[in-house]
This record gives C-alpha cells, sequence and structure tokens, in this order.
C-alpha cells in the first residue's frame, strides 16, 4: 500500500491471513497522505509458526506505517504477529484508533511482539485500542508530541520510553511532548518505564502521565538509566547520559508487586513531578538518583 493516492480510502474486511517465511517484513507497508484505513476485519499473522522458532529467525514486523500524513486508521484487528505488531516511521498529524492487536495466542512463546514501535513522528495519537501482546504495549524509540490514551494493554511490558541512546542528541534519540492518560495496563511486567542506554546520549523531556490505572503489575514505575542492549537488560551501573527531564506522573492507581523501581543517573535528571499516586503495592520497591523532589 505504499502507492496509494492521497485521499484513498482502504478498507479491510473478513479474514487475511499470512503466508509464513522468515524475513524481516513488514507484512503490510502503508505510505502516503490524507488516507482513511478503516473496517471490521481480521489480518492473521500466524505468530504461532514463528514463535516455536524462538528469536533466532528472521520474523516479519506484521504492519508498517512510513510517511503516512493527515490520516486515521481504525476499527480493524491484527491478530498472532510474528514479532512488532506496529512500527510507525516518519509520519505526523495520524490518528490510530479502536484497533484491536491480539497475540495472546502467543502468552509463553512469543517474544518481541510489541504494541506500537514509534520512530522520528510527529503528532501521532493512538487512543482507545485494545493490546494484547508479550513485550511493549507502546515503545517510544523516538518522537515529538505523542499522545497515547485510552488504551488497554495486558500481558506485556508495559508502556515504555526506550530503549534510547545515541552518540549525540539528535531527533532519532529524543521524545518529546509525550501525553499518556486514561490507560489501563493489565497482567503486565511493568506499568510506566523509561529506560536509556549505558554511555549514551539523548533526551527524554515534557512526558505527562496521567490517570493512568494498573492491575496485578510487578513494577508500577520504573526508570532506569542503566541498560545495556548488549546484555539485553539493567546493568546496576547508571552510565547513561539521556537527559530525563519534566517528567510528570499524577493520578496512578491500582495494583503492583512494587511501586517503585528507579535506578537513574542523578546528573541528568531534573523537573519531576510525582503526585495522587493511589497505587496499592506489596512493596515500596527501591530509588537511586532521582531529583530531590521525589521520595520513595
Amino acid at each position: 500500500l505504499t502507492k496509494t493516492k492521497s485521499g484513498a480510502t482502504i478498507e479491510f474486511t473478513g479474514t487475511t491471513t499470512f503466508g509464513t517465511k522468515t524475513w524481516e517484513g513488514p507484512l503490510v507497508l502503508l505510505s502516503g497522505s490524507d488516507l482513511t484505513v478503516k473496517g471490521f476485519g481480521t489480518l492473521d499473522g500466524q505468530g504461532a509458526w514463528y514463535w516455536k522458532q524462538g528469536t533466532s529467525i528472521s520474523r516479519p514486523v506484521f504492519f508498517r506505517l512510513h510517511a503516512v500524513t493527515s490520516s486515521t486508521l481504525s476499527g480493524f484487528t491484527l491478530k498472532n504477529s510474528p514479532f512488532r505488531t506496529f512500527s510507525i516511521l516518519n509520519s505526523e498529524k495520524t490518528t490510530i484508533s479502536g484497533l484491536t492487536l491480539d497475540s495472546s495466542a502467543g502468552d509463553g512463546t512469543a517474544k518481541n511482539t510489541d504494541g506500537f514501535d514509534l520512530s522520528r513522528n510527529d503528532g501521532v495519537t493512538i487512543t482507545g485500542n485494545k493490546i494484547y501482546n508479550q513485550d511493549d504495549c507502546l515503545a517510544m524509540q523516538s518522537s515529538t508530541n505523542t499522545v497515547f490514551s485510552n488504551n488497554y494493554c495486558s500481558g506485556g511490558h508495559g508502556i515504555s520510553i526506550g530503549s534510547l541512546g545515541g552518540d549525540s542528541v539528535t531527533s532519532s534519540d529524543t521524545v518529546s511532548g509525550l501525553t499518556v492518560t486514561g490507560n489501563s495496563i493489565v497482567s503486565s511486567v511493568n506499568g510506566i518505564r523509561i529506560k536509556t542506554i549505558i554511555g549514551l546520549q539523548g533526551l527524554v523531556s515534557n512526558v505527562k502521565y496521567s490517570n493512568n490505572k494498573l492491575s496485578n503489575v510487578e513494577n508500577a514505575i520504573v526508570l532506569h538509566s542503566d541498560y545495556s542492549k548488549s546484555k539485553g537488560g539493567y546493568t546496576g551501573s547508571p552510565t547513561s547520559e539521556v537527559t530525563i527531564e519534566d517528567i510528570t506522573v499524577s493520578g496512578l492507581s491500582g495494583t503492583a508487586t512494587n511501586l517503585y523501581d528507579i535506578v537513574v543517573n542523578s546528573k541528568v535528571v531534573s523537573g519531576w513531578t510525582f503526585s495522587g499516586i493511589t497505587v496499592s503495592a506489596s512493596s515500596k520497591g527501591s530509588c537511586s538518583g532521582q531529583p530531590s523532589s521525589i521520595t520513595c
């Protein structure tokens, strides 16, 4: 769908089942402006064929938006994603609403089934969707002026910024102007999370989390400056130089095992405000490096 005329309408009906092979995809590639993509159809990526083979094979991205402008996507279902479900790149002023992303059949076997991955976009709104997966519900690699609202996230790793960081501060390593509001995060490893890469630079700025609800979440609020891509996890040494500033968390409610999991570089954090947090947690968790305004 890369040669779609401006103003076109694309409608998904019935069930479309994709074939299987080891490649990077995407299964669907969309580009264009003023597009309306809608319908009540189902796209089936046959994820089970990939899940059972693990992460060593090439797996296709399911649905990629590249250079999509002033468009809307609504109504349809994507199920059994082989790998990342939505990859949204270099797009702007576009809204995704009322979709169902359902890879719940992969619980226990599927890996890297992110809901929405965003890089180098401006003005993307993702609202009122249902996401059942085994990785990040939202993964912000970079983008500006993004809204993620009133979504239902189940079974994965929560709403994430990162992992983020580069050799210098560029648009590819910047998340600014993100609003995360009114979402439900259920049976997930994390609620809200920011993770930045050791030794690298970047910017996370002007991020507002408001009135999100957690249920059966392991870690409610997670901020880490010690992520290692090569190790695929936290190192315990927060040497990331990615600035994390002007972060607001308000009205966070629900249930979690740990309230806080914060390990950040005190030299690059400022302007955090936490208020109205009523999460019922078994443990308060732990914090280190946070601004003095934050008490854990």
